[in-house]
């Protein structure tokens, strides 16, 4: 009788060893993968920088974003960006880093920003030099971001001849 009792508890352990494998495994294989989360970022600055009408197609129901102490709502931050006559812009990322789950992600980042704009007086260039946070969902087998946070902690402005 002990014999059986060993025997059966060695199988069940066995099997929940297995099952433990198995789902480690696709667990492993479904986690965020970082180059996924870097494309993203790529893709928001596209689109904020060259067609600001898509923003809401990268973006959750629900998203909304801090942006220099003010919260914006996706239709909020569209006519934000769209208020600026942006000639050209560039941007710098660094200390760039990325935290992963089964179905989000957490970015946070150093942005420096350079932008030349259109004003009734003339043109100027706005340098800003933010730190970043935001976090990413997978919904609907895409990565969405939900949540933006965005300070300034270097601003000016300088005349373009």
């Amino acid at each position: 009788m002990k014999h059986i009792l060993n025997f059966k508890f060695g199988f069940f352990l066995f099997v929940g060893i297995v099952l433990g494998m198995i789902y480690g495994l696709f667990s492993v294989s479904n986690k965020v993968l970082e180059s996924d989360v870097e494309q993203k970022l790529d893709e928001i600055f596209q689109i904020v920088d060259n067609d600001i009408d898509r923003f809401s197609e990268i973006v959750t129901e629900d998203f909304f974003i801090f942006e220099n102490s003010k919260r914006y709502s996706t239709d909020e931050f569209i006519d934000f960006v769209k208020s600026f006559d942006i000639i050209e812009s560039k941007r710098d990322f660094k200390n760039i880093e990325i935290d992963t789950d089964f179905n989000s992600a957490h970015v946070s980042l150093e942005h420096h920003g350079e932008f030349d704009i259109n004003t009734p007086d003339g043109k100027v260039r706005l340098i800003f030099d933010w730190l970043e946070s935001t976090y990413l969902v997978e919904k609907d087998n895409e990565l969405k971001f939900k949540f933006y946070f965005s300070e300034a902690i270097f601003d000016t402005i300088v005349p373009i001849n």
